[in-house]
């Protein structure tokens, strides 16, 4: 289906915000003029009927007597009313004036006989008891006369007049509100056209970042944070959060691809090299050694997928109220012996009577601890020590871990939590590089802060923190 141009005009931002203006404009025009027009023919045909009303009541006292006295009587005494609006004038066969609130009879009205005219009169050129002055009429020194005009049988003249500032100072006020709100919609259109402006000038650095991001890969681009306010600016921050996360991500998982190909590739080349041997000769030892490379490669690839497990979060459903002084306890119980024939000691220091509540899988949190004290162990040197530690803080349950083996480094502190990562004092040791980053994901899944220090004079402090349980341990 075709896109019209009217359409792909109006998609833009910009565009729609013009648009939509003109149509306020048009309906507040419309508007107005037919409110304007119904308003006027309104009062002018009420005006018209309540002089053709006041005429023809002249034209019956006349007509009833046939007497002048009598008309000029009847005139006379509508003057009187307190609540004038009308004027009148009363003239003889050869135009001199006899009574009324007008001092002579208008030219324009003169010329036109019979008919409806409207006239300004200066409000100095009226005779006594004209109408009083309106406020409407502060700053404009004329009324605005309807007349009508009656020519009687004996050539007498009467003029039957009514004030209609009234309306005509309505038209000038719809008229003054009309460019009132013309400049007030101009300002707000210029308004709204700048901020439509600044708005998508905002959507385009983000557009301009995200098209570089999808067309070239190039997870470096960065919204510049700098061209932006107000919420644009905490959107480009989310947004640069975001994409420093997925670059993050991805050179993750290129190192852990690089990882897993240097890693993997020992133990396959050894396997094959098994197995070509095997070919030559039955030798039963050699098939031992083929199934341990096997089993590592198979371990490796278990405990990736344990950490993966871990980290989407698909091990909750175990979680229950849990007493973490009970897990360490276990775990010095169950590596202590195994420190005495390595001749190192293994000390335990758990608060006194108190229980440690924490919400967890009991399991991960078992794997975790002992994957540290094996590794503990596996670099603490003969005659050396282990301490496991269990405390009460403000923030939470701490459980600190330190050993007097050659620690690890301030470089690599920040990556041994990454996978198939291994420090370099490591290198010629057997594992994998996933112990740790195991225990960084069981960590995360428990909300636990896990961090590293050294343990003077030698050695490495693991400590790790765990939020309390509002429900006591079973």
């Amino acid at each position: 289906m075709r896109t019209l141009p009217f359409n792909r005009w109006i998609s833009n931002t910009r565009n729609l915000a013009v648009f939509h203006i003109f149509l306020f404009l048009v309906s507040s025009v419309v508007v107005g003029v037919f409110l304007w027009l119904a308003y006027q023919n309104n009062a002018y045909k009420e005006s018209k009927a309540a002089l053709k009303t006041d005429l023809h009541g002249f034209s019956d006292v006349y007509d009833l007597n046939g007497s002048a006295t009598d008309l000029r009587n009847a005139v006379e005494q509508r003057l009187k009313s307190r609540e004038l609006s009308s004027f009148y004038l009363l003239m003889d066969e050869k135009g001199r004036r006899i009574t009324g609130n007008l001092n002579e009879m208008p030219t324009i009205v003169d010329e036109i006989d019979g008919e409806f005219v409207v006239y300004d009169l200066h409000h100095d050129d009226t005779g006594v008891r004209a109408p009083e002055k309106s406020i409407y009429t502060l700053f404009n020194p004329y009324y605005d006369i309807m007349t009508i005009t009656l020519e009687l049988e004996n050539g007498m003249t009467l003029l039957v007049g009514r004030d209609v500032d009234l309306f005509q100072n309505f038209y000038w006020l719809i008229i003054g509100f009309a460019w009132m709100a013309a400049a007030l919609i101009s300002i707000l259109s210029l308004i709204g056209f700048l901020t439509g402006n600044m708005i998508l000038k905002n959507v385009r650095h983000i557009h301009t970042t995200a098209d570089t991001v999808i067309n070239t890969g190039d997870l470096s681009s960065r919204i510049p944070v700098r061209a932006m306010t107000g919420d644009f600016k905490q959107l480009a921050d989310t947004l640069n959060i975001m994409l420093d996360r997925i670059q993050d991500l991805v050179m993750g998982i290129r190192q852990v691809s690089d990882n897993i190909a240097h890693d993997l590739r020992t133990p396959l080349t050894r396997l094959r090299h098994h197995i070509e041997s095997l070919k030559e000769n039955r030798d039963p030892k050699g098939i031992e050694r083929a199934a341990a490379e096997t089993d590592r490669v198979i371990a490796t690839f278990n405990a990736l997928l344990q950490i993966a497990n871990i980290e989407y979060k698909k091990r909750r459903e175990s979680f229950r109220v849990l007493d973490l002084a009970d897990i360490i306890a276990d775990i010095h119980e169950y590596y202590e012996l195994i420190a005495e024939d390595q001749h190192i000691r293994f000390y335990l220091s758990l608060p006194p009577q108190t229980p440690l509540p924490v919400t967890g899988d009991e399991n991960l949190l078992f794997q975790a601890f002992s994957n540290l004290v094996e590794n503990a162990v596996k670099f603490t040197p003969k005659g050396g020590t282990i301490a496991l530690t269990a405390g009460c803080g403000d923030k939470g349950f701490s459980i600190s871990l330190t050993d007097s083996g050659p620690g690890i480094s301030d470089a690599d502190k920040p990556f041994v939590f990454r996978r198939f990562y291994r420090a370099q004092e490591s290198r010629h040791t057997p594992g994998t590089g996933l112990g740790l980053p195991l225990v960084k994901a069981v960590m995360d899944l428990h909300h636990a802060a896990v961090t590293l220090a050294d343990n003077p004079p030698s050695g490495l402090r693991v400590r790790m923190v765990f939020p309390r349980s509002d429900t006591p341990a079973q």
